[in-house]
């Protein structure tokens, strides 16, 4: 989606060596996060709070975690467009890194924050409510993450960028924390057993997973 927006939105967009073609691409992704995030956080948290379930509930503020991020994305695929000045002679390509280690913080801290929730929602677990219409909302999540997955990995390899890379890997990694999370409703649903806190606790770690793994790859550019 993201190269598709290009051909309208960006002169130029097959130039993606130009320093201001590739601001713009990420500032296109940051633009699609931000929108697509925001969506999914409030569909979320609605089921969340209807349902009652910790795991629903991480997961929507994983989501806004991620709309966080694409705040950060933005703003650094914006900074680091600036031409080259007295303070820093070789430009400011090093923010778009920059920008990608603070999108892994932001997962990180999602991650341990939602481990918490999940680890008490084990030791006192609460009743879960499932229905259709809360599968419905999980599932075009998943959706919504694979086609920002597929735009951002495009991109990513378009312009030979990390930040895109990162944010990419954190959108697979919904997919599968929030098909974790349908499984576990479902369960709860069909056999009464409620394995809420687990799931959530799942969750987290494949989070905090995918935040080091982002993190570790925009390190290595910076060092």
């Amino acid at each position: 989606m993201i190269c598709f927006l290009a051909k309208f939105f960006i002169k130029d967009y097959e130039q993606v060596q130009n320093p201001g073609v590739r601001r713009h691409y990420g500032i296109i992704s940051g633009a699609m996060g931000i929108a697509f995030n925001i969506f999914l956080f409030i569909t979320k948290f609605l089921a969340g709070v209807v349902s009652g379930s910790i795991s629903i509930l991480g997961d929507a503020f994983n989501n806004l975690s991620d709309a966080a991020s694409s705040i950060v994305t933005l703003v650094g695929f914006k900074l680091s467009g600036q031409e080259a000045d007295e303070e820093h002679p070789f430009g400011h390509g090093r923010i778009e890194y920059i920008a990608g280690l603070i999108v892994s913080f932001f997962i990180i801290l999602t991650g341990f924050e939602l481990v918490q929730s999940s680890v008490a929602r084990i030791f006192h677990p609460d009743q879960i409510e499932f229905n259709i219409f809360i599968g419905i909302i999980l599932t075009i999540s998943i959706f919504v993450k694979l086609i920002m997955f597929q735009s951002n990995l495009e991109a990513s390899k378009l312009i030979d960028s990390a930040a895109l890379k990162s944010v990419a890997v954190d959108s697979i990694s919904d997919v599968v924390t929030t098909s974790i999370v349908i499984l576990s409703a479902m369960i709860n649903y069909f056999f009464d057993l409620n394995i809420d806190g687990f799931a959530g606790l799942l969750v987290a770690l494949l989070i905090i997973k995918s935040g080091y793994e982002a993190a570790r790859d925009t390190v290595n550019p910076l060092l």
